[in-house]
Order: structure tokens, then C-alpha cells, then sequence
């Protein structure tokens, strides 16, 4: 069966970071932005990335994407889905009065996100994130949910609907007045979430090894595993926070040639692990799927010497779109300035 290509043809920016009115056109094939630092390049990147998951990948929270004195942005993109032709509109409103999100596809309110990830999905990758192999679970975890929540669509409402609760249960156990049974509720509400996403992780690990460069590997370690969240009520409410779950000690190690990456890895191998992670996610697509998605690569040219740089350029097809200080040959290549 042919793969349905997605391509993104333009995109318009309204208070969107530093930009006040922005649009700009791309091609099929593979875009570079290039411009001096803060001229917006990584900023383009994740409002292509937010018309389809609607979260920034850079961690931002949706009222710090608003410029500097607005109330609201707004995102647009042109977008080819296979052979069809689609808008989507996606704009957040933060004010005294309201906090609001709303998504439009081809002109129509939409009730799910999950409607315009089947139709456009555009994949994120910073090469700044092999710090992650260093860093934090935390950053773990959120490159991996980010790139899962692309992959799999359940996934995304699962992980979605986990976190709304878990929110809304951590605030509960900030209060004086702790409503017990109702943070047991939700509790219980919670369990089977997390024990989906905890199983979804190990699938989609085991999944993505397969494409792994050998002397690579990457394992999922979940400490919350047959553990009950309700079950430690009494410590939760002590803290005034949720302190188990697939959100808190759950996390991602990387090997080299059997060895912790972390500690026997050198600053190259950990970017060449990265690089084969990314690889490794294309090919996982590629194999997998029925849709071609588009691939977005903030700075790889920071991280990566130029033999890599070209190993990386070489495998890459359907729409592509890189941040960069430089233009590159053969690309198309969109300059930005320090005004925009």
C-alpha cells in the first residue's frame, strides 16, 4: 500500500515568540532556515511541530509562546496530506479571563488534537537533546513521550488523560482541606493509565532496538511496575504530591558497547548514539507505518562534525526541515534576520 506523504507548504505565525506577523513558504525535499542566533530559526521549527502535537517540544508552556505583551498567538499551515489539500488553525488565548487552546482543521472546530495527527505529523528532533544521556529522567522521559505520542496515537490520549488527572490530584493535595476520597478516586482513575503507558513504553522500546545501531542500546527501567497508586495515599498527602507513578522515577539508560553511555561514552559517541536514535525512529516509521511524516532537525550542524553530517543528510527523504546558522547546497533555503 503507498505511503500517504504529508508535506507542510507554508506557515503563518501571528504573536507566536518573537514573531508579530511572520509567514513563509517550503518546498518538498529538504528546507534549511538559516540565520544568525535569535533570529527565530528553532521558533519556526516548533510552531510547525505544534500544528501537530500542540505542546511545545522545547518545553515552553503555552502562555510563554505568546510575544511579549499579546494576549494570543495564532499558528497556520498549509498542509498535503497524500493528495488532499488541508488548513489547520491552531490559537491560544491567556488572559485575566480566560486560558483557552482551539484547533481548527479546513475551517471546522475541532474536539480532538488526535484529529489533526491523522491527518499531519511532523517529528521534532533538537540535537542539542544528546545532553540527555547526562541529563535528567525527567528529559528522558519527555523526549521519549514526545516522540511516542507521534508514533501512537492512543498513546497520546492515554498520556494526555494521565496527566490531566494528575494535575487536577496534585493541586487537590496542595489544599488545606484535602478532599481524601476524592484523591483516592482519582487515584483510581489513574491506575489503569499508568499501567497502559508503562506497557505502551516497553513495546515501543523494544520496537525501536530493532533499528538501533548495535553497539547502541536503550532500556526502559519503570520502578512504578506493580505498584498501586492509592496505596500510598498517606505519603502523597504528607508531601502534597503524587509520588508514584510512570511521570516520576521511570527511565530510559543508554548503553555503549555494553557499557553505561553515560559514564563510558565519549562527547562524540554520545552524539553518534543520538544520531542513531534518530535514525533509528525514522526507520522504525518507515517500516511500520502508512504515512511518510515530516521530520523537523533543530542545529544538527552544532552537534555533528561534517562526516556525520553528511551520514545523516544521506538517509534522510520526504520533507525535511533543518535550523541552521548556514545555508546548505542543494536545499531550500529560507534566511532569517536578527529583525525577522
Amino acid at each position: 500500500m503507498e505511503k500517504k506523504r504529508m508535506v507542510i507548504e507554508s506557515i503563518y505565525l501571528r504573536n507566536f515568540r518573537n514573531f508579530s506577523d511572520f509567514k513563509t513558504n517550503f518546498k518538498d525535499g529538504i528546507n534549511v532556515i538559516y540565520g544568525p542566533n535569535g533570529s527565530g530559526k528553532t521558533s519556526i521549527l516548533e510552531a510547525v511541530a505544534y500544528l501537530s502535537n500542540p505542546r511545545s517540544f522545547r518545553g515552553a508552556r503555552d502562555h510563554q509562546l505568546i510575544k511579549l505583551g499579546e494576549k494570543f498567538f495564532e499558528i497556520n499551515g498549509k498542509i498535503l496530506s497524500g493528495n488532499e489539500s488541508h488548513e489547520i488553525t491552531i490559537s491560544y488565548h491567556h488572559d485575566e479571563i480566560k486560558k483557552e487552546k482551539i484547533a481548527y482543521l479546513d475551517g471546522f472546530k475541532v474536539k480532538r488534537f488526535r484529529d489533526i495527527q491523522e491527518i499531519f505529523i511532523a517529528i521534532p528532533f533538537s540535537f542539542k537533546d544528546y545532553a540527555m544521556i547526562d541529563g535528567y529522567a525527567t528529559q528522558r522521559r519527555d523526549f521519549f513521550d514526545d516522540i511516542f505520542s507521534l508514533l501512537d496515537l492512543e498513546y497520546y490520549e492515554i498520556l494526555r488523560n494521565y496527566e490531566k488527572l494528575l494535575d487536577e490530584r496534585n493541586d487537590l493535595l496542595k489544599e488545606e482541606n484535602i478532599d481524601r476520597d476524592y484523591v483516592i478516586y482519582l487515584a483510581k482513575e489513574m491506575q489503569p493509565l499508568a499501567e497502559k503507558i508503562v506497557e505502551k513504553r516497553e513495546t515501543m522500546i523494544k520496537e525501536l532496538s530493532k533499528y538501533l545501531d548495535p553497539m547502541f542500546k536503550v532500556e526502559y527501567i519503570s520502578e512504578f511496575k506493580g505498584k498501586n497508586i492509592v496505596d500510598y495515599i498517606e505519603e502523597d498527602i504528607a508531601r502534597g504530591i503524587t509520588t508514584v507513578g510512570p511521570h516520576v522515577h521511570d527511565d530510559y539508560t543508554f548503553y555503549y558497547k555494553g557499557n553505561p553511555a553515560k559514564y563510558f561514552a565519549s562527547e562524540g559517541q554520545k552524539r553518534l548514539l543520538y544520531l542513531s536514535l534518530v535514525l533509528a525512529f525514522r526507520k522504525l516509521i518507515e517500516e511500520t507505518k502508512l504515512y511518510e511524516p515530516v521530520f523537523l532537525f533543530d542545529d544538527p550542524v552544532n552537534v555533528l562534525d561534517p562526516h556525520l553530517l553528511e551520514k545523516f543528510i544521506s538517509h534522510l527523504s520526504g520533507q525535511v526541515i533543518i535550523a541552521s546558522l548556514s545555508p546548505l547546497l542543494g536545499a531550500y533555503n529560507i534566511g532569517l534576520t536578527l529583525e525577522g
